[in-house]
């Protein structure tokens, strides 16, 4: 059995302005293993169909340098 390796070290792109969807995939295909979301409108509570929401913050915000398992929240808003 060969050991685990140790999480990477990425850093948190700017990808505020882009689609719920896009962004998602774009930080688990840099190798963020835990990435959720959140909305910003209290009129939606549940984020449902990524593609029309656009992201407007990313914490950690963006330029940090952390672990590839750290937890990743984006935060959407849908009119």
């Amino acid at each position: 059995m060969s050991p685990q390796r140790p999480p990477s070290r990425i850093t948190i792109p700017d990808l505020r302005g882009k689609d719920g969807d896009t962004v998602r995939k774009t930080l688990q295909r840099m190798g963020f293993t835990d990435v959720s979301r959140s909305s910003t409108n209290p009129a939606y509570r549940v984020v449902m169909l990524e593609s029309c929401w656009t992201a407007v913050s990313i914490e950690p915000p963006p330029g940090s340098v952390v672990s590839s398992d750290d937890p990743v929240v984006v935060r959407v808003y849908q009119e």
